[in-house]
């Protein structure tokens, strides 16, 4: 009984607390916590709130297959022959060689060979430029060759084109031009497209300068035809 009364008494006093000071004294409402979303508080991580089905975040898009540029570590690796090195045996290479020292063997390059040493064997590559050397073999080149006046060439040259300007003990064949310097020495027959030469250069053999393209030359026969009449002069 004592407990009821205490529950009126109480519910009363609220009642009329409310009328005393008016609607204002109504609950507030709750205020939104500053704290973001997900955060850890008192021992209880705040959930984030559910997603639409709609509202899914776009992933980035994915970066465009670019070619990666090629720098100067993207070119092929040369490989040196220093002076004062001696080789015995066959040099073959993808990239370029530069050979300063002595070699008792070929070399066969796929990029540009540069000779300022001593070479006892063919040389083979892409473009070839001797500098004050002596070769024993032959050079063949799909490219240019470049001989200077200080170097020495015992062997054939081939290639598609050809400046020189040292001594040759050898044959020259060349796709394209010949181009003889001032100094050049050469022993030996030369085929080619176009022939240069400079004053001061020798050549002792056979020159064939044609693209393959010559005609024939038909010369008359002389024997078969009637001499003219000889002219009497009138008499008066």
């Amino acid at each position: 009984m004592d407990a009821a009364g205490s529950s009126q008494d109480s519910r009363f006093a609220h009642i009329m607390k409310r009328i005393w000071n008016g609607p204002e004294e109504a609950e507030e409402p709750e205020r939104p916590s500053a704290e973001p979303e997900g955060t850890v508080r008192g021992g209880r991580v705040r959930p984030e709130p559910e997603r639409e089905a709609g509202d899914v975040p776009t992933p980035p898009a994915p970066p465009e297959d670019r070619p990666v540029p090629q720098g100067a570590g993207a070119e092929k690796d040369a490989t040196i022959i220093s002076k004062g090195t001696s080789i015995s045996g066959d040099i073959k290479s993808d990239g370029d060689v530069e050979m300063r020292g002595t070699v008792t063997g070929s070399i066969d390059a796929g990029g540009k060979v540069r000779v300022s040493g001593r070479q006892i064997g063919d040389v083979q590559g892409a473009s070839i430029t001797l500098s004050a050397c002596t070769v024993r073999g032959n050079l063949s080149a799909a490219e240019d060759v470049g001989v200077d006046s200080e170097s020495v060439v015992v062997g054939d040259i081939k290639c598609g084109n050809l400046s020189f300007d040292g001594k040759l003990k050898g044959n020259i064949h060349v796709m394209g031009n010949v181009s003889c310097r001032s100094s050049a020495i050469v022993l030996g027959d030369i085929a080619s497209t176009t022939l240069t030469v400079e004053s001061g250069a020798k050549i002792q053999g056979n020159v064939q300068v044609s693209d393959g393209t010559i005609d024939p030359i038909t010369v008359p026969d002389d024997d078969s035809a009637e001499p003219p009449a000889p002219t009497v002069p009138e008499r008066q």
